[in-house]
């Protein structure tokens, strides 16, 4: 008879510093292999950890506790259940508190006739601040509530030793005592126990158990019958989880207590009911998954032999009769020329050894550094642990387990940081070349986890109906459309065909010099490696290939088929709607695409087709030219002129996936498109096929009936044309729009950010009935939830009676805050919570970094992320909101970005907030990030001057030409420039814009900041002894050269004057002493305790000077000549050779002063 699996384990943390995660280890996978129901306890975790559930299982996350008396440390508790998906109809979580949850198993499931309740506890013992008195009541009130419904089974780690009492109480002679499991109880076998000790909570158990007629299982049941220890340490052992139960004994097959694991000390205890025989899979079988083709491994010199590869005499000769032969002009002929030349890919690989990447399913496998000497010491333990579990009373024998199991997690810690020194060392020395990011990558790769659907029949049904042809036997007007088709195909199509020009060997060139490497390939496994190193032969293939699809007209069905991969974004795992599908092509399809694409947006622009509202995947443009618009805008009819701007930002709902295909061809050939272009983009959308990937196999083809094809080149500038007529008809509306300059804005365009603008709320609404309108004709739909109104006005508290809005018959939301376009708008039209908001995210990309890497990681290699990833998120939009802040070092040092900058310089230094900031940029070599601000800010402007003199972004600039004195962009401008017209013989407001030099500026700026940091650091009194080491601004050298973070950590505090000198504690405002009587305590001296006097003077580390001045004088000859004033430098580690010793010597004095 089949049964069904409980298995409840306390692995103590599901993430460990010495084993990581510990559901990817191999020990953990092997022991809850095939169980049906798993509850994990104390995993001491959050509800948002990534925990790696099984693949076919679903997941209930109890989090973890932290409790308020308790400052430090980890949290308590925590729960994780996983059970199988197949399961997901006959077991519903019912009820979740602190420590516990309820889960219910339908009577459908398991042998008893009726349905199993299913408590998972943890019980915290009873002397921790986490227990409480109402945990036993809590759960006898709420078991007594759930037997009234059927069976009960509570598992879990209870803290608990029962010992041998009963547990239940005899019934015999006591006819009042009735029920139904009564007579089942007298067969219960005698409980046995290993454990004879008794604690308050096993005695509160027991009480319980013989209150509502539980037993325990443990003990009783075939595979436990000797009650084993559930739990060892080196203290002793004991048996504290528990499965307890009022089943009938008869439904129970058997119950085991496993082997420990160096996981955890505790076993892992499991039960087994009996299970009906009921099929769990009603439903009818999946339907069959196929293999993907085997892409090719690139390895480092692959590069070099393939290469050679495409000048072999077997190649040559594949591309010779490639070239010489005629292929049909016909679909079959292309599909044919298509085989060939991915057959001769494929043979030149082959004779490069390139290796496949086998599409086997991946075993968990141990780490890297998990070397023999690990494995040797997990077999012992192994070992170990088989012999105790089979003689637990043996004292020696579990010493000498734990005694092997704390040598294990030294070995694991060791290998692990040895490894992960020698990773960063390679980190480090690729610092400034374009392996930086491949090796930081490797240190940073998390293991990724399996997609939590595998059933290939609902991802197929998810994604066709996404992409399901859209019906227009209702619409009238969309019928309209599909005729006006027609007869444009036949009477203009092939007389508009300005793009069919043969391609050329500079076009394909170039397309193929900016292919990037460690690019995923399509289902006919080419490598953007493949395609960029051909020969000039190889090229004259996939030109004469590129040139008969152009000719022919016909896309070929190979470059049609896409693998989509779905990726979860937040919320149920097993809901598809809430993964994003991301479709990967051919690449040589990629490249034929991206040059066709390039002939279509040049035609485009030559022609003015598209609105100048859209500025969405069009070249030389970015998402700050809007955001510079809207705020200009603001300023002029808001700040200036105090009156209101009616906006309604509008999100469609998943825009691109909803393109109706007629309507696409039908706005290509309206937008004069034509001809064999035309066809190319037809017939790559009426044979456009995808499939699902799920891990190393993919479902059946099925056609893609809407939406524009995803990875593909072209869609961007398909979709603009598809949604072009939408700002078209806004702009030639008879509502009116918003002035600026010369024009008048009423709706700005970034691909489907659409924002619509008004000064009169009638004007707002016709907009939206415009907008309405054409959703419905084209088959588009607005996310209600997401689309807002906003009313630009000086206060924005000052709302009076706000006007409704609607489109359709759906009211629209008000609201004082939108992320437009990345960056967070009030409706006062200030920016500073965008900023505030942009602070808060570089801040948690910082932390997240330091959480998934949890190791040190070097100051240099730091610098670099903060420059590369942190900066940018900080930075976002500064070229708008920068010119804004007040261009003074000064109050620029108070501004919340540099203040974030700030914090990020004294955690790298690892030293305290209250620190100097301009002393902790200088020991780091940093300048602030005003300087960036203001570089990224002179090439935004340089931007507008060269942008097209039609776009609102010009035209905004245009605006606050007008009145530069109220321009922060232009003053910016002018003031930056202004320092460097000495060398020039224009004043500021009349150079041009090649004379503005922003390097040039930039070194000024730089120039300028060192000057004021000298100036303030004469009048910081704790910048006295930085001051004395008279070093250059650039990074500090034993920052790099001195590896022990405890040693660096305590040299930077005495380079910063962050320390518990009497100089620095006179400072302080409660024991605040004037400098004369800030007097060293440890000497005779009576001089203030300075660093100068610590370090070469004070009395109490003569002997430590002793020993260690000699040693300075072997790296420096003279040493013991110079002064007091010129050793200091070299005592706080200014001198590169001996920065070590000094960062011993200060370490030494330090702690000597410490210990009294």
């Amino acid at each position: 008879m089949k049964s069904l699996s409980v298995s409840m384990w306390n692995i103590q943390g599901l993430n460990s510093s010495t084993f990581g995660l510990k559901s990817l280890a191999l020990e953990f996978n092997k022991n809850l292999k095939d169980v049906d129901v798993i509850i994990l306890q104390e995993t001491w975790c959050k509800a948002d950890v990534v925990t790696h559930c099984p693949t076919g299982y679903r997941e209930v996350i109890v989090p973890s506790q932290k409790h308020s008396s308790v400052n430090r440390g980890r949290d308590s508790g925590g729960l994780i259940i996983w059970y199988k998906s197949e399961l997901q109809n006959l077991i519903d979580p019912l009820k979740i508190g602190k420590y516990h949850i309820w889960l219910k198993l339908k009577k459908e499931l398991v042998l008893t006739g009726k349905d199993v309740f299913l408590c998972a506890i943890y019980i915290p013992p009873s002397e921790s601040p986490y227990y409480s008195e109402e945990i036993f009541p809590t759960l006898e009130e709420e078991t007594c509530h759930f037997q009234a419904q059927g069976n009960v089974l509570i598992c879990g780690d209870t803290n608990a030793r029962t010992g041998t009492l009963p547990d239940l109480t005899s019934t015999r002679g006591d006819s009042f005592i009735t029920g139904h499991t009564v007579s089942n109880y007298l067969n219960l076998p005698h409980r046995n126990n290993s454990d004879s000790t008794v604690n308050k909570n096993g005695r509160d158990l027991l009480q319980l158990c013989r209150s509502l007629g539980l037993y325990f299982v443990n003990g009783r049941l075939r595979g436990d019958s000797l009650g084993r220890f559930t739990y060892c340490s080196p203290l002793g052992h004991s048996t504290v989880d528990y499965m307890i139960t009022d089943m009938d004994p008869f439904s129970l097959s058997s119950f085991t207590v496993k082997p420990l694991t160096p996981l955890s000390d505790h076993s892992q205890i499991t039960l087994f009911l009996k299970r009906t025989d009921l099929e769990t899979t009603t439903h009818s079988q999946p339907s069959k998954l196929y293999n993907i083709r085997n892409s090719y491994r690139w390895a480092q010199n692959s590069t070099e032999e393939y290469q050679k590869a495409t000048w072999n005499q077997n190649i040559q000769t594949l591309l010779d009769n490639f070239l010489d032969t005629t292929f049909t002009h016909s679909k079959e002929g292309i599909n044919l020329a298509v085989r060939n030349i991915n057959y001769i890919f494929r043979q030149t690989a082959k004779e490069a050894q390139l290796k496949l990447i086998k599409n086997k399913t991946k075993k968990i496998t141990d780490d890297n550094w998990f070397d023999a000497d690990c494995k040797i010491i997990r077999k012992k333990l192994r070992t170990l642990s088989n012999q105790k579990h089979r003689d637990p009373n043996n004292g020696e024998l579990r010493l000498h387990y734990c005694e092997t199991l704390k040598l294990y997690k030294r070995t694991l810690r060791t290998k692990k940081a040895q490894y992960n020194s020698k990773q960063l060392t390679l980190i480090e020395e690729s610092i400034n070349t374009n392996n930086f990011w491949q090796n930081w990558k490797k240190l940073k790769k998390s293991k990724q986890e399996e997609l939590a659907i595998q059933n290939g029949d609902i991802w197929t049904t998810h994604f066709k109906t996404l992409y399901n042809t859209v019906q227009i036997d209702t619409n009238a007007e969309q019928r309209q459309i599909h005729e006006k088709l027609n007869g444009l195909e036949k009477a203009i199509k092939d007389n508009q065909n300005p793009l069919d020009s043969p391609i050329t060997d500079q076009e394909l060139y170039k397309k193929l010099q900016a292919l990037k490497f460690k690019k995923a390939c399509g289902p006919d496994g080419i490598l953007n490696e493949m395609l960029k190193l051909t020969s000039a032969k190889f090229q004259l293939a996939i030109l004469k290939l590129f040139n008969l699809i152009l000719s022919v007209g016909y896309f070929p069905d190979i470059w049609n088929q896409g693998l989509i991969t779905p990726i979860f974004k937040n919320g149920d795992k097993f809901d598809p709607n809430n993964y994003r599908g991301i479709c990967v092509n051919s690449n040589l399809g990629k490249v034929f695409c991206s040059i066709i694409n390039v002939r279509v947006l040049n035609f485009l622009n030559k022609h003015n087709v598209l609105s100048k509202s859209q500025i969405g995947f069009i070249p030389k443009h970015r998402t700050t030219d809007h955001i510079y618009t809207l705020h200009t805008l603001i300023d002029k009819h808001v700040h200036q002129n105090n009156t209101k701007i009616y906006t309604c930002f509008i999100d469609f709902q998943k825009a691109f996936d909803s393109i109706w295909h007629t309507g696409l061809f039908y706005k290509v050939i309206e937008s004069g498109v034509g001809g064999k272009t035309y066809d190319i983009i037809k017939s790559m959308y009426t044979g456009n096929t995808c499939s699902i990937k799920i891990g190393k196999k993919r479902t059946e083809f099925f056609n893609q009936g809407r939406g524009l094809r995803q990875g593909c080149n072209l869609s961007p500038a398909l979709f603009n044309i598809y949604i072009n007529e939408l700002a078209t008809i806004l702009e030639k509306s008879s509502a009116p729009g918003v002035s600026l300059h010369n024009s008048e804005v009423k709706c700005l365009l970034f691909a489907d950010d659409l924002c619509l603008l008004s000064p009169t709320a009638p004007g707002l609404q016709q907009s939206l009935d415009l907008l309405e309108q054409y959703c419905q004709t084209w088959a588009l739909a607005v996310n209600p939830k997401k689309t807002k109104i906003m009313i630009f006005q000086r206060r924005s508290r000052s709302q009076g009676i706000r006007p409704k809005f609607s489109i359709g018959t759906k009211y629209i939301e008000y609201c004082t805050h939108y992320n437009y376009l990345g960056l967070k708008i009030s409706s006062t039209g200030h920016l500073n919570e965008a900023v505030n908001e942009l602070r808060e995210k570089a801040r948690r990309a910082f932390y997240a970094i330091k959480k998934q890497i949890q190791i040190e990681i070097p100051i240099k290699i730091w610098l670099k992320l903060i420059e590369y990833v942190i900066e940018p998120i900080a930075l976002y939009g500064s070229e708008v909101w920068g010119p804004l802040a007040k261009q003074d070092f000064i109050k620029w040092d108070k501004h919340p970005i540099e203040t974030l900058h700030a914090e990020f310089c004294k955690i790298l230094l690892r030293v305290q907030r209250k620190t100097t900031n301009n002393a902790c940029r200088a020991e780091l070599g940093q300048y602030p990030l005003i300087i960036k601000t203001q570089k990224r800010a002179i090439k935004f402007w340089k931007h507008l001057k060269y942008s097209d003199p039609l776009s609102y972004h010009y035209q905004a600039l245009q605006c606050q030409e007008l009145s530069k004195e109220k321009s922060p962009l232009i003053q910016l401008v002018l003031g930056l420039s202004s320092q460097t017209c000495s060398t020039n013989t224009l004043k500021p407001q009349d150079q041009n814009i090649q004379s503005i030099r922003i390097n040039q500026i930039t070194t000024q700026s730089k120039q300028n900041y060192i000057a004021y940091w000298e100036t303030q650091a004469q009048t910081q009194s704790k910048m006295q002894c930085y001051l004395a080491l008279n070093r250059q601004y650039t990074m500090a050298k034993y920052l790099t050269m001195v590896t022990d973070q405890n040693l660096r950590k305590t040299l930077t505090k005495y380079r910063l004057s962050e320390h518990s000198l009497a100089i620095e504690k006179g400072r302080h405002r409660k024991t605040w002493l004037p400098v004369e009587e800030r007097l060293c305590n440890h000497c005779t001296t009576a001089e203030p305790e300075t660093e100068l006097h610590f370090l070469t003077k004070c009395q109490k580390y003569k002997t430590i000077r002793e020993c260690h001045f000699p040693k300075f004088e072997i790296l420096i000859q003279g040493f013991k000549d110079l002064s007091d004033e010129d050793r200091l430098p070299i005592l706080l580690g200014e001198d590169a050779e001996s920065c070590g010793l000094a960062a011993h010597y200060i370490a030494a004095c330090h702690k000597l002063r410490d210990s009294v």
